[in-house]
């Protein structure tokens, strides 16, 4: 069992590959899991984990013994993939929203509120556009609030409830075509 403390610390910054080498398998399973509900593509998954985890050990001195060791990697890889993202030259074209948007609530639907087997969720999520399955994520997954991804971003109010709003209809949809399969298969 991988145990974060003063020694490993000072250990990754002696660069002690056997420690180093540790911490990534201790950390990997939470970096890949973030990689994967932003991204469908395994490459691009492993790039993000591994540059995330280049820039936690280059970081590892501001890590806070005591604190929660996974919550600040998730940060970091939160930023990667949104700096990744940004790489993007064309991120700002994926985040047009229609003009004819005229709701402005942001008001949960109480049938996409209902609880499904994780894997179909992601599968779910990976088939949104890039841009709405980004400010969706963020937004509902990770918790951002509608101003830190118009900060992260650099977008409109409502250019993010458009995403996702965009986002919820989708899942909507795809969440009634499963459980019209559902239904017709029981019937069966």
């Amino acid at each position: 069992m991988f145990e974060l403390n003063a020694d490993t610390i000072t250990a990754i910054k002696k660069g002690n590959r056997k420690v180093i080498l540790d911490l990534y398998h201790y950390t990997f399973q939470v970096l890949m899991g973030n990689a994967v509900r932003y991204t469908n593509d395994s490459e691009s998954q492993m790039q993000i984990v591994n540059n995330s985890f280049m820039k936690i050990i280059s970081a590892i001195d501001q890590f806070q013994l005591g604190t929660a060791y996974f919550s600040w990697a998730k940060q970091i890889v939160r930023r990667e993939i949104i700096d990744d993202f940004r790489k993007n030259k064309r991120y700002k074209e994926l985040f047009q929203y229609n003009d004819d948007y005229q709701n402005n609530a942001l008001t949960s639907d109480p049938e996409i509120d209902q609880v499904f087997d994780a894997e179909l969720l992601q599968q779910m999520l990976d088939q949104l556009p890039p841009a709405t399955k980004m400010v969706f994520n963020l937004y509902a997954i990770d918790g951002y609030s509608t101003k830190e991804i118009m900060d992260e971003f650099l977008i409109s109010y409502e250019t993010v409830k458009w995403h996702i709003k965009e986002a919820r209809k989708r899942l909507k949809a795809q969440i009634e075509i499963t459980q019209t399969k559902q239904i017709s298969f029981e019937r069966r």
